[in-house]
């Protein structure tokens, strides 16, 4: 799935461990907390500040009471907050945009 505008879905709040990842030459990883998350992107707690359009991906730890599982998204770092990122998802392969969608709607229900 790809992904380009501005916000048109619902955020939830969703706290969990991620790796944000950018560089071209170097690749550098940071481990950093999710504090919510959309289709198309989410906010990262995090002092790193990198440039906005910074091309990243972000590696979503998505916990359940029985499983383990990870969603990959590539994107872009689209603002800057006192305490953390925004990334807005260019990518999501199909596996992990199902992850994402059901987490969404299963907390939309709550």
């Amino acid at each position: 799935m790809s992904f380009s505008g501005r916000r048109r879905s619902r955020r939830i709040v969703f706290s969990s461990a991620a790796v944000l990842q950018y560089g071209d030459d170097d690749l550098l990883e940071l481990q950093v907390d999710t504090h919510n998350i959309s289709l198309h992107g989410l906010y990262l707690i995090t002092e790193v500040r990198l440039p906005l359009e910074t091309p990243c991906t972000v590696k979503i730890s998505l916990a359940g009471a029985t499983s383990r599982m990870e969603a990959i998204a590539q994107g872009v770092v689209r603002r800057h907050e006192p305490d953390g990122i925004a990334v807005a998802f260019t990518h999501l392969d199909p596996d992990s945009f199902l992850h994402i969608l059901n987490l969404v709607k299963l907390h939309e229900a709550e």
